[in-house]
C-alpha cells in the first residue's frame, strides 16, 4: 500500500519521543485515546500497539490481552 507509515517496535523509555513525534502525546496525557477495541482510554501506562491510518491518524491499542488478540484477529481475517 503506498503512503503506509510503518512504525517499528519501540522501548518504553522512547515511546513519549515517538508520540510527540506523531503529534500524540498530548491527546495521549490529556486522556483523549481510547483503546479500538474496548473503548478504554489509552496511556503511557498501558499503550501497547499505534496502528497508523490514513491522513496521519492513529489507533491505539490498550494493553489488555483481549484487545491484543482480538486487534491480531481482525486483522488476520482482513488479508
Amino acid at each position: 500500500m503506498e503512503g503506509k507509515n510503518k512504525i517499528p517496535a519501540v522501548f518504553k523509555e522512547d515511546l513519549k519521543k515517538l508520540l510527540q513525534s506523531i503529534d500524540e502525546l498530548e491527546s495521549i496525557e490529556k486522556g483523549e485515546r481510547l483503546c479500538k477495541v474496548c473503548s478504554k482510554v489509552v496511556s503511557l501506562e498501558n499503550i501497547q500497539l499505534i496502528i497508523p491510518r490514513k491522513d496521519k491518524t492513529y489507533d491505539f491499542i490498550c494493553d489488555s490481552p483481549v484487545c491484543v488478540e482480538e486487534y491480531n484477529r481482525k486483522n488476520e481475517l482482513k488479508k
